[in-house]
């Protein structure tokens, strides 16, 4: 009898599995903007919040600081869905510094950005130039849960599975992006994104027009803009979203186990067990269970769940949130 139970139990946790990324998209993709630069500021953020589309901003403070408007803008742009991220104080080679050089530029860095963007987590990283080490990888681990390189990524191999430990999760590959780059790559890479099922990630850097003058791998802002509506294009195949999200779901989804613990009179309770700190591991989980014709609720704890159909009309989509309670399907 006890072994019956176990495997029926067994049974209806396996009718449920996590989507491999964010509303069972086929891939995430990142735009990320390395240095905070004059065009981020006047140019990008405005056009980000235009279309409601999300990204990352790697922040060197020194070059915050040359503006008095830049907090205040990150702030807007944290609020309208984007990350404001680590990127050292004043952009060192790291490796070339002493360890206590080094984690000054790092812990500053990250405390300043906290202090001046207050809903910033601040917990990924850019290395500067893309110069790392073991010693300064475990510097950044400290505090952060993912960290993006210069190296670039195979654009024939973007694959799930990118991390095999947890220190694949702090050399995170990238597309540098700049004037070479024609929207028709911009295209194939995406496409093999949606075909892989990983991760892409894009490198910017400057941004100008007639009133801002170029910088590193300067991208006139026609073409900063197409880029954007190119990847608002793809938003039903693709999950376009911060660097922070991505790794947070990455790793959520990798370490988090779905078990049965009770079904009574149709309505089965579940729980999401998982060892990562619910603190800052916090975004949603999409969960894709077997579609039934006795679905009618689901909650997790004493929140209504929304749920929806996936395209084929095999699965039911809904998303919920680690750390916060149990969820159950009401089948009556």
């Amino acid at each position: 009898m006890l072994v019956l139970l176990f495997s029926q139990q067994m049974l209806s946790a396996q009718e449920i599995v996590i989507a491999n990324w964010y509303n069972d998209k086929s891939g995430a993709v990142v735009m990320s903007f390395d240095d905070w630069l004059e065009g981020h500021e006047k140019i990008v953020v405005p056009e980000l919040i235009k279309r409601n589309l999300p990204a990352t901003f790697f922040v060197s403070i020194q070059n915050a600081k040359w503006r008095r408007t830049s907090y205040e803008v990150m702030r807007e742009a944290q609020a309208h869905g984007c990350e404001i991220a680590n990127h050292t104080m004043t952009h060192p080679s790291l490796p070339t510094l002493s360890h206590a050089a080094a984690k000054i530029e790092i812990d500053d860095a990250r405390q300043t950005i906290i202090d001046s963007v207050p809903s910033a987590q601040c917990l990924t990283f850019a290395y500067p130039m893309g110069t790392k080490n073991p010693e300064i990888i475990a510097m950044v681990q400290r505090q952060h849960i993912g960290a993006r390189s210069v190296a670039l990524i195979d654009e024939r191999n973007i694959t799930y599975d990118f991390a095999s430990d947890s220190s694949d999760y702090f050399k995170i590959g990238t597309v540098r992006v700049w004037h070479i780059v024609s929207l028709e790559k911009v295209v194939q890479w995406l496409d093999y994104t949606a075909k892989g099922g990983g991760l892409l990630t894009f490198m910017l850097h400057s941004v100008y027009n007639e009133n801002i003058e170029k910088g590193w791998d300067a991208m006139p802002q026609e073409y900063i803009c197409a880029m954007m509506d190119t990847l608002k294009s793809r938003q039903d195949i693709l999950w376009v979203c911060t660097f922070a999200a991505a790794m947070k779901y990455h790793q959520e989804k990798k370490q988090t186990e779905i078990k049965l613990i009770k079904e009574k009179k149709g309505v089965r309770t579940f729980a999401l067990q998982s060892p990562l700190d619910a603190t800052i591991y916090n975004q949603e989980l999409t969960l894709k269970m077997a579609k039934t014709a006795n679905t009618t609720k689901i909650k997790q704890g004493f929140r209504n769940v929304d749920f929806q159909y996936s395209a084929d009309g095999k699965w039911i989509l809904f998303n919920v949130l680690p750390g916060s309670g149990n969820f159950t399907i009401d089948s009556n």
